[in-house]
């Protein structure tokens, strides 16, 4: 099981525009700032992480990062309906069926994400175990809708679903899918007081294909 220490380390790298204590206090579900402070201090004399200001605040990064990296790029823009990114809503629920598949799960059903089809977007079955997903890209924008104003409504469709699944069924395993990408990150930090209540997992979908799970509950 990953100690804390790998945790805030897999956290920095994949989090180049790094993190400040609070931020990685929320994100991994630490008691206390004070013990991310404590872990991450002892990190640097270790020589695995770096502390410098940034915005004016102590952020955390991983050794390498580069100082400027305070956002984290958006997705670049698509010109063709058939050139879909990786972050699209379908590579997304791709990439997390063949990592269920590797984990012995047995697909039942998927939905048909190219004609927008209703329901759970990945039904599931591991022994006895039924897990449910939704999944979730992330927007491209438009003139009239900013991506990140855009992501904030798809993320509470999501996080909807899974409110509304647990109503149906106390004992399926629930999972929201989402593209690796900041903005998530800080949604799901708001609604971590929920996630107890929900029993919710997330998969992290990464551009370079690798799906990170956080089974935080």
């Amino acid at each position: 099981m990953p100690t804390i220490r790998d945790r805030i380390l897999e956290y920095l790298k994949r989090h180049p525009e790094g993190a400040d204590d609070d931020e990685l206090t929320a994100a991994l579900g630490l008691r206390r700032r004070q013990e991310a402070n404590n872990y991450c201090r002892q990190m640097v004399q270790e020589g695995l992480i770096e502390r410098r200001s940034a915005g004016g605040k102590i952020r955390n990064f991983a050794k390498g990062a580069t100082p400027s990296a305070l956002v984290k790029p958006e997705p670049k823009e698509v010109h063709s309906e058939d050139d879909k990114p990786w972050f699209w809503e379908g590579n997304v629920q791709a990439r997390v069926e063949q990592h269920l598949r590797d984990r012995g799960y047995t697909i039942l059903r998927t939905a048909d994400t190219a004609a927008h089809e209703r329901g759970k977007d990945i039904e599931a079955k591991k022994g006895s175990r039924l897990l449910w997903v939704t999944a979730k890209g992330y927007p491209v924008g438009t003139t009239s809708t900013p991506r990140n104003l855009q992501a904030g409504h798809w993320f509470k469709d999501a996080f909807f679903d899974i409110l509304v699944w647990r109503g149906e069924n106390l004992d399926a395993d629930l999972a929201m899918a989402m593209p690796d990408f900041l903005r998530y990150h800080k949604l799901l930090e708001k609604v971590q007081w929920i996630r107890p209540h929900v029993n919710v997992e997330i998969f992290w979908v990464c551009e370079n294909g690798s799906v990170l799970c956080d089974t935080r509950k």
